[in-house]
């Protein structure tokens, strides 16, 4: 089965053999479905919100004056500066490798982008299970440094306790949250790639 017939059967739009890339207009010139072009597209979109959220912090870490508040908005920041960086690393080797494929190995091409986004997708997952909590406890203190008096709030031992107890809860929500988010923007495309390479070993 060749790739015109595989893209076919997916469902999607012709993908054409690499000889006769260079003779057509490039897929990211238009409005392809192919699952690269959604893929890259979903980086994109990923990027603009980490950006966004990034930004918001920035500004709320000069609204509120307790130390300890500025430091878990540090670490929050912290974060999104490292998984932006990471995320842009990421956007930068998908377009490398898709440039490769006009140029050698379609599959191998192909492989490299599915490996790049996966690992990245399945990293980000897991570190982000560190920064939850702290990003739970930075909203908790945010509210609670607008009482007037936050600092004995803060030793009082039963709104600490409550502080961990809203930490533990919120961070396999926001975990399982972000999966889910990720499986609707990442491992559809993800799949459709997958089924994309198997085809092209298939026999005509």
């Amino acid at each position: 089965m060749d790739l015109r017939e595989a893209w076919k059967k997916l469902g999607e739009e012709h993908l054409e053999k690499p000889a006769t890339w260079k003779a057509i207009e490039h897929p990211e010139k238009g409005r392809s479905k192919h699952p690269v072009i959604k893929l890259k597209k979903s980086l994109e979109t990923t990027l603009v919100f980490a950006v966004v959220f990034l930004l918001v912090f920035v500004v709320l870490i000069f609204l509120f004056d307790p130390w300890l508040v500025k430091l878990f908005i540090g670490i929050v920041i912290g974060a999104y500066v490292f998984f932006t960086w990471y995320n842009y690393i990421t956007y930068l080797n998908l377009k490398l490798q898709w440039q490769k494929a006009f140029e050698g190995s379609l599959k191998a091409a192909l492989q490299n982008i599915h490996s790049v986004v996966y690992k990245s997708i399945r990293f980000q997952e897991k570190a982000s299970l560190f920064i939850y909590p702290f990003s739970a406890i930075a909203g908790y203190m945010m509210g609670l440094s607008l009482h007037q008096n936050f600092e004995d709030d803060i030793r009082d031992t039963r709104i600490i306790v409550i502080m961990f107890i809203a930490a533990a809860v919120l961070t396999p929500l926001c975990y399982y949250l972000a999966k889910w988010m990720y499986k609707i923007s990442y491992d559809k495309y993800l799949n459709q790639l997958q089924s994309l390479i198997h085809e092209i070993d298939k026999p005509e």
